[in-house]
């Protein structure tokens, strides 16, 4: 542990700086500040997170701590502090850490970090540092060419970039050579910590904190009272998450959730879609991406682009035929052709920067369990080769008015 943190501290400190960073004048005072918040800046809670955008994990963790200041609805805010800690600093790499600042300061934040999560630092150094290419790199943040340019010509947010490692270097002082290399948190008044994927301590320390703000009170969360006749587990996602096949006016909607496009969610399909073509107009499916690895990403992408595209039902076909988990068969022909077209669809880059996660949470919205759900009930393959008679008692059991009382959140 001391050797990492030996070292962690000889990165901070004795990186050398590019020459472009060394030609450049500390600016004065009318800097405004560059500072990456998700959540209310002024939240009881708070949260520094020094993250290094270079990082493999990076991009999920800030994924992490974005749920985790929804699943805290208001009460957390959360200060992302970008901290490269390569040995040596290239010109593209500050490039790099100008874009992320400059545009999150513009509301783009997400989107700056999705783009280097897919390019890669090497890529995307060099399409900044082609001015040819801008114009397009502007356009698929969302900002125009001209603030494009001016975020990469920008000292403030070399200043800003500089008080973050002063700041992790103090940090690291402080921990008296017990703190290594990024990423590290700090919650509220305690002292600086390192964390992984999960956050456990990160979410240790804010109950600890929550705690010391009440005064040692625990926290008494109103319970709601149950309804006779409805579940509370009645929920539905919004339409515009994942992939919905049907209308959202339907009598009835099955939830699949997968964590790439082999599931064996989707293997219990095939009663559904002949249920589907017997009765049109009675259930919608909905398929929903979680987690934040490659093959749910990869699912995210495709199931938007089939949207844009209008090729839900065929998609639905595909992964309901070929969605057997370990699968003992290459892909056929005909269903490797069309993913091929749902890849290589212009829509495909940047498709998934809009697209809603519902990942797993204590509570609200995000919070449905995994697997396959039919009107907010789980249900498995007995239940889905009985589709017709399980519909059918539903609706006899359903009274006119759960539409209105039920426990469901709302449709966008």
């Amino acid at each position: 542990m001391l050797v990492a943190s030996a070292l962690a501290a000889v990165l901070l400190a004795a990186r050398a700086p590019g020459p472009d960073f060394a030609a450049r004048a500390v600016p004065g005072p009318d800097c405004p500040p560059f500072a990456l918040n998700l959540g209310p800046a002024d939240a009881p809670l708070t949260i520094a997170a020094y993250l290094d955008p270079f990082a493999p994990t990076t991009f999920g963790l800030w994924l992490d701590l974005r749920r985790l200041v929804a699943d805290h609805d208001g009460a957390l805010g959360v200060r992302v502090v970008p901290i490269a800690t390569t040995m040596v600093e290239t010109l593209g790499d500050a490039r790099i850490l100008r874009l992320l600042l400059g545009a999150g300061a513009r509301g783009r934040q997400e989107t700056a970090l999705r783009l280097l999560d897919r390019d890669g630092r090497d890529r995307l150094a060099v399409r900044l540092a082609d001015p040819a290419a801008r114009a397009t790199l502007a356009a698929e943040i969302g900002l125009p060419p001209d603030d494009l340019a001016a975020i990469l010509d920008d000292r403030c947010i070399d200043a800003a970039v500089r008080a973050g490692k002063s700041e992790l270097q103090r940090l690291h002082r402080a921990a008296g050579g017990y703190l290594g290399r990024p990423p590290i948190f700090a919650v509220g008044q305690a002292t600086a910590f390192e964390d992984g994927v999960g956050l456990e301590r990160v979410r240790s320390e804010l109950a600890r904190e929550g705690q010391r703000i009440r005064g040692n009170r625990p926290l008494v969360r109103p319970q709601a009272a149950p309804r006779r006749g409805v579940s509370q587990r009645l929920m539905r996602p919004p339409a515009r998450a994942g992939m919905l096949v049907g209308g959202v006016g339907l009598p009835h909607r099955l939830v699949v959730f997968a964590e790439h496009d082999e599931h064996p969610n989707f293997s219990l399909l095939a009663p559904v879609l002949e249920f589907r073509r017997q009765n049109p107009g009675v259930l919608a499916v909905q398929v929903i991406a979680r987690g934040t690895n490659a093959g749910a990403r990869q699912l995210r992408v495709r199931t938007c682009v089939a949207e844009r595209l209008g090729l839900q039902l065929e998609y639905l076909r595909i992964l309901a035929r070929e969605g057997e988990g370990a699968r003992r068969e290459p892909r056929s022909a005909a269903a490797a052709d069309f993913i091929a077209r749902l890849d290589q669809a212009p829509e495909a880059q940047t498709c998934e920067l809009g697209e809603p996660e519902l990942e797993r949470g204590p509570g609200g919205i995000t919070a449905l369990p995994e697997g396959v759900w039919l009107d907010g009930a789980a249900v498995g393959q007995s239940d889905l080769d009985a589709l017709a008679a399980r519909l059918a008692g539903a609706d006899a059991a359903q009274r006119p008015l759960d539409a209105v009382f039920s426990a469901a959140a709302p449709e966008p």
